[in-house]
């Protein structure tokens, strides 16, 4: 049975009984403290819901800090690795250690969405996960409110520690990989650490991409798009993927229909 729900801690109180008739509806809440303070970027609208076509989605995407700083990222790391195999620490070419890299980062990349997804993302508010990497009370919104944009972007400073932390990850698992198989570490890294933060910018992008009003006509992304949806308004546990399903085919929560999933009272709430 649906309820109605106020939760001081993030400053909403909202209705879900809409779901009775319409699980996708989204359900605009009433703000019963002071609510964030959400900057437009540049003529950016408030929600996703006003992006109807792709190519405005990308105007968008392109303006938030968020975005900037992965693509940052990303182009640091690229000029890096370039440097690196001009000063003979790795090879210029495309070599057998940047397939590997890029081979480990797209098999993880599944699984390790859906471990960051329900483990840090759906942390308890009181836990030392959400304590130490202060991410799930702005995911917690996202729920609350799906379509507001400054809640479907992450933020910058978000966006600047999973990037950080993604290099750390790359090195722990790219040194040890080139070293067991004689490979030029710095540039393994190097590669690991690149493919990582293309994968981020490309969470970012999909992520927003999923909550505007366009309708994906390639079946990969539209597959995406509608299991996305259901996660947020079905059910919270299931469908925890963002940019691949195949974390969610492994770990049993990629339902074979949405009517195998029950609804939850809880998926805006988090509860």
């Amino acid at each position: 049975m649906a309820t109605a729900i106020t939760n001081y801690s993030l400053g909403f109180v909202y209705d879900d009984r809409t779901s009775e008739t319409n699980p996708l509806r989204p359900v605009r809440p009433t703000p019963v403290t002071a609510a964030p303070t959400l900057k437009p970027y540049l003529g950016a609208p408030y929600r996703s819901t006003d992006i109807t076509d792709l190519k405005t989605a990308a105007k968008v995407y392109l303006q938030v800090p968020s975005a900037q700083v992965m693509l940052a990222f990303f182009l640091i790391g690229l000029v890096i690795r370039l440097v690196l195999g001009s000063m003979g620490f790795g090879w210029w070419v495309f070599g057998w250690h940047d397939a590997a890299a890029l081979a480990f980062v797209a098999a993880s990349t599944g699984p390790f969405e859906w471990f960051v997804h329900k483990f840090v993302l759906h942390a308890p508010v009181d836990s030392f996960r959400s304590r130490v990497l202060n991410t799930s009370t702005a995911h917690r919104r996202h729920h609350v409110d799906p379509t507001v944009l400054d809640n479907v972007v992450l933020g910058p400073e978000h966006a600047a520690q999973y990037s950080a932390q993604l290099a750390l990850f790359a090195t722990m698992w790219a040194a040890p990989m080139a070293l067991l198989a004689g490979w030029p570490v710095l540039a393994t890294v190097a590669t690991g650490s690149l493919a990582s933060w293309l994968a981020l910018a490309h969470y970012e992008w999909v992520h927003l991409a999923v909550h505007t009003r366009h309708r994906f006509k390639n079946r990969f992304y539209a597959r995406l798009q509608s299991n996305h949806r259901w996660h947020h308004y079905r059910n919270e546990n299931f469908w925890l993927g963002v940019t691949t399903n195949s974390g969610d085919r492994l770990l049993g929560t990629l339902p074979n229909s949405k009517s195998d999933v029950p609804l939850s009272e809880t998926a805006r709430s988090l509860a």
